[in-house]
């Protein structure tokens, strides 16, 4: 899975977060996994109720068992996974994911839900309509929520952004100032309604020049494609994207991270652009 779909929500949104849970994973599925042959391809949910002690409920064919499903992630779960593999004649033959949709608590007492999708992109990613869809999906799924920040991602399979990795911010911190700073910026980053104001809303985003296409979020933010594939998100176009958003990038010169080495960051300190 080279493609990953990263959204983080906090307590403003026009819905609540179990409700918003429930869209995001039947969105993924609608959207990403139920195309031609894909859909017959073999999946299974896990919902974890609680960190330790609580119930744990297991699901076989998400679809066939979506009602199901959906009651188990209405109440905004402390982790939840969907599934999609190819089947297979042994049942105890472990066969890869190829596609993954995800939420999970994050922050002290689940303050922010952490929501996800992962999948396999391969050539798609020099696909101008693969990329749209990507980017559809993205505001379809967040259609009701007020995200504090969103992203898209070509080999970056970590829970936290590039900067958040280079900067060495820690959780707590950038949870907290996330309607305050910018978490990163990514091929698609999505931008909470507080800071897009600050850079000049849609309008004078779309002035700069630096992005392919600005979308509105019904509830607040906006969604910033940097270039019309993933494959075409090079250096140069990092940079510009980077040098629109440092007004609201938290200040700090990146770093490397052995952990990390490919890192798609601008070493520069935002504060002095």
């Amino acid at each position: 899975m080279d493609v990953t779909i990263w959204a983080t929500l906090d307590e403003r949104a026009a819905a609540s977060r179990g409700d918003l849970v429930v869209h995001w994973f039947r969105t993924a599925i609608d959207f990403l996994f139920s195309d031609g042959a894909k859909a017959v391809r073999e999946s299974y949910a896990v919902v974890a109720e609680s960190r330790g002690g609580g119930r744990d409920i297991r699901l076989k064919d998400v679809r066939e068992n979506w009602p199901s499903l959906a009651d188990a992630l209405r109440p905004n779960p402390f982790h939840a996974c969907v599934g999609f593999h190819e089947p297979s004649a042994d049942e105890d033959e472990w066969v890869d994911d190829h596609g993954q949709v995800g939420s999970r608590h994050r922050g002290r007492g689940g303050t922010h839900t952490e929501l996800s999708a992962s999948l396999q992109g391969g050539d798609r990613i020099a696909d101008p309509d693969f990329c749209s869809r990507l980017l559809d999906f993205l505001a379809a799924a967040l259609d009701g929520a007020d995200p504090v920040f969103a992203r898209v991602d070509h080999l970056n399979v970590h829970d936290t952004s590039d900067l958040e990795a280079a900067l060495g911010r820690t959780h707590r911190r950038y949870l907290a100032e996330s309607r305050t700073h910018l978490r990163g910026y990514s091929w698609v980053t999505g931008v909470p309604a507080e800071l897009a104001a600050r850079l000049g809303g849609a309008l004078g985003l779309t002035a700069t020049g630096a992005f392919h296409a600005v979308r509105e979020l019904r509830c607040g933010g906006l969604l910033l494609q940097a270039t019309e594939t993933l494959a075409g998100y090079d250096d140069r176009a990092m940079r510009a994207v980077f040098h629109t958003l440092a007004p609201v990038l938290p200040p700090g010169i990146p770093q490397d991270d052995p952990a990390r080495p490919d890192l798609r960051v601008v070493f520069e300190d935002a504060s002095g652009i």
